[in-house]
């Protein structure tokens, strides 16, 4: 079980804020070789990039894409693997999945200066994308991100046995073909680009059995406050009435930090 999987299940179980006069979302799909992918976007100029987490599809995006203003251009799309993307990839080295998403952000009209949005597992891909290719990104949105470091630094906060577990699972291929361990390397060998960054963090971490939520809550805000080391304008924001799954509790949180966010591009 990944470490997005277990925060699902930690997470609360929120109402979602119904989106008033909803934008409109289209779906289309994209042909880069030998293989398709699906992705939702709004109209508008290509500016906004948003990665999806483990275990999740572009829709998890949808509360989002649905409440942004309507000068924004948006898209989020399926991982090859993922959704009604595909077909799913052979086992594979990060720099063969980041050449992929490069190959995917052109493809869907994002080139350079764009601001670049991931949640989970995608937030830890936005981070490493950043630093192999830091003049791509203009700013970046991390959504209560996961950490390389989440194995050591929750050890206290969970049981041992559900952690070694955990290790094991991101010793083997996830479902974009990647070893997480693999990435591991990369991200702590790298620096967050003088870029402005901002990291929204869950705020409720509801326990079970053998779980420490206040543990767990503490060690991820100051993973996350370690991340905007080096940022040029950092910013930490709590998301105080969510779960792991922060764009689906409070979507217009999320909404609000793009829209400010976007201002930093040099449009």
């Amino acid at each position: 079980m990944t470490i997005s999987a277990l925060l699902w299940i930690l997470s609360a179980f929120t109402v979602l804020e119904p989106a008033v006069g909803a934008r409109e979302v289209h779906e289309l799909t994209v042909t880069i070789g030998d293989y398709t992918v699906r992705a939702l976007c709004t109209d508008g100029p290509r500016d906004v990039l948003l990665l999806h987490d483990s275990d999740r599809t572009a829709d998890s995006w949808r509360p989002v894409l649905e409440r942004l203003d309507e000068q924004v251009g948006a898209c989020a799309y399926d991982r090859r693997g993922s959704g009604v993307s595909g077909p799913s990839p052979g086992v594979r080295g990060w720099y063969e999945l980041f050449d992929e998403l490069r190959h995917i952000h052109r493809a869907l009209g994002f080139d350079r200066d764009y601001l670049l949005v991931g949640h989970g597992l995608g937030g830890s891909y936005a981070r490493a994308y950043v630093i192999d290719r830091p003049r791509e990104v203009g700013a970046m949105l991390l959504v209560d991100p996961t950490h390389e470091d989440m194995p050591q630094r929750f050890e206290a906060g969970m049981p041992e046995e559900e952690r070694r577990a955990w290790v094991l699972t991101r010793g083997r291929p996830n479902m974009d073909g990647i070893r997480e361990v693999a990435l591991d390397t990369r991200l702590r060998r790298g620096r967050t680009p003088r870029i402005p960054v901002t990291i929204l963090t869950a705020a409720i971490r509801p326990g079970r059995p053998g779980w420490d939520p206040r543990f767990i809550a503490e060690a991820t805000r100051d993973l996350h406050e370690e991340i905007l080391q080096g940022a040029a304008v950092p910013r930490h924001i709590p998301a105080d009435r969510s779960g792991h799954d922060v764009p689906r509790d409070q979507p217009q949180l999320v909404v609000d930090e793009i829209l400010r966010l976007r201002g930093f591009l040099g449009r």
